[in-house]
């Protein structure tokens, strides 16, 4: 029965395509991205292992996916997929609104550079001259909301865990205060201003209250007044709890195991910060506006040498409130967003009119979102978001069952196995699911699930009590108990 409702829920995405008009051409390249996603790493001289994107859902325990694809400066197709609530089996749809926690950044970084344009704020001034109720304490430099876009305004790095929905809410005074019920320390300078890239979301609390107080206006009212209605974001809104209409077209969010969220969301009172409620479709719409600022095309809502600001790297590779890193010679701009039970992606360049928007309303989303962000890259061209080559070697299983064993890395457990001439490891630092290890000589293995690389250190005599895992960082790893016995 759950097969053919996957199966169901897929066609209906292909049917809403054909009804917006979409010509085969684009069906089919919609129906090779939702067959071809891609993992992380590709074996060198292997045929690209390409995977369907219902299965990959069924796999993750991430119920609803929705995907919004721009090519040539519109957006090409959309897709929506699963459901939007594992309880009830309630579709997805192109108007299901999800939570896409900090993709509002970018949003708040454009209402202050359309607030600096008509007057009424300055990115370079000291905030503390506009802001009335709470004052940044004891910065120096000052604090400017340059700086607060940019997270380099020295402000805690603390996340943002959000808030049950049954749970006491902070007014943001409290939260800026770090006084009950708010969970996060008071907003203060810990380093000094502009000296360094630390992510902050509580800077944008910050600023969400400096954009208050210089305008007298409320900040989801100001967002929908300077963004939203402009650019046609119908179903796009900041709020820490949706009024009852679109609460029935929302995505519940999804914890690890399938299971939804207690009381279908959390709530999450730093709107600037995590508050943002949209759709594929309408964040689509928000990236096209900056691309056609950026390219000159279109000056009304930004103008060029705002979205130049926009885009140019402040320190490291962050904008004002935009990610910049990219892998090809094509700038691009993004931001990623992670709440409980969802996680979100906008990814687009500058010039060539290209990018997506991928939603999931559950927490394995992001595996999955970087997977159909890959089978997007393959399909279109892009330079980013390909698969790392690696070249395997010939195994030598002999050496498998000294491999075999939990081993302790970074407070958790990593689980190698193996099984008819396969090695595995299973654990929270590698995914959900066991994977393979592939070989890259006898004591060296790599995984096509992620970017990371497992070294077994051998002490000579035959015994192997420690490991090396590598994905972005090394880590130490050491044998718990005996080896399991092998089951080649």
């Amino acid at each position: 029965m759950m097969r053919y409702v996957w199966t169901l829920l897929l066609a209906v995405a292909v049917l809403d395509a054909q009804a917006q008009g979409e010509s085969g051409a684009v069906q089919a390249r919609m129906a090779r991205v939702e067959n071809g996603l891609l993992q992380p790493v590709a074996v060198r001289g292997a045929p690209a292992y390409a995977m369907r994107l219902a299965e990959r859902m069924q796999a993750l325990n991430v119920p609803g996916v929705s995907i919004a694809v721009l090519n040539a400066g519109a957006v090409e197709w959309s897709g929506s997929y699963g459901v939007a609530d594992a309880r009830t089996g309630r579709p997805v749809t192109s108007g299901t609104l999800f939570q896409v926690a900090s993709i509002g950044k970018p949003v708040a970084a454009l209402m202050a550079l359309r607030l600096a344009a008509e007057g009424k704020i300055d990115l370079d001034e000291d905030v503390n001259r506009r802001l009335r109720q709470w004052q940044v304490p004891g910065a120096q430099p000052a604090v400017t909301a340059r700086a607060l876009l940019s997270h380099t305004a020295g402000m805690p790095t603390f996340s943002l865990p959000g808030y049950a929905s049954d749970a006491p809410q902070p007014t943001l005074l409290q939260i800026l205060a770090g006084s009950r019920p708010a969970t996060n320390p008071p907003v203060t300078v810990d380093t000094p201003v502009g000296t360094r890239y630390a992510y902050s979301s509580l800077g944008y609390v910050a600023l969400e209250q400096y954009l208050h107080d210089a305008t007298g206006r409320p900040f989801g009212a100001l967002a929908r007044e300077m963004v939203f209605a402009p650019l046609g974001m119908r179903d796009t809104l900041y709020a820490q709890s949706l009024p009852p209409a679109l609460a029935m077209r929302a995505a519940s969010g999804h914890a690890l195991d399938g299971s939804v969220v207690a009381g279908n969301w959390r709530a999450y009172p730093e709107l600037a910060a995590a508050g943002l409620w949209s759709t594929a479709h309408d964040l689509a719409l928000f990236a096209l506006a900056v691309q056609r600022a950026a390219s000159g095309q279109d000056g009304q809502l930004l103008t060029p040498q705002q979205a130049r600001a926009m885009l140019t790297p402040v320190r490291g590779s962050y904008g004002l409130g935009v990610e910049l890193d990219h892998a090809g010679a094509e700038p691009a701009f993004h931001h990623s967003g992670s709440n409980a039970g969802y996680k979100a992606l906008l990814f687009a360049y500058e010039r060539t009119g290209q990018g997506a928007v991928i939603l999931a309303n559950g927490d394995n989303g992001w595996m999955l979102i970087e997977e159909i962000a890959r089978g997007i890259a393959a399909e279109y061209g892009w330079e980013d978001y390909r698969p790392k080559e690696r070249v395997a070697a010939q195994p030598n299983p002999a050496l498998f069952a000294r491999f075999a064993g939990d081993f302790a890395v970074s407070n958790t457990t990593l689980r190698i196995s193996h099984e008819h001439g396969h090695l595995y490891v299973a654990g929270p630092p590698v995914g959900p699911v066991r994977v393979e290890l592939i070989p890259a000589g006898d004591y060296d293995y790599f995984m096509r699930e992620k970017d990371a690389t497992l070294h077994f250190d051998n002490s000579g005599d035959g015994r192997i009590q420690t490991l090396t895992l590598v994905d972005g960082r090394p880590r130490q790893g050491r044998r718990l108990a005996e080896p399991a016995p092998g089951a080649d």
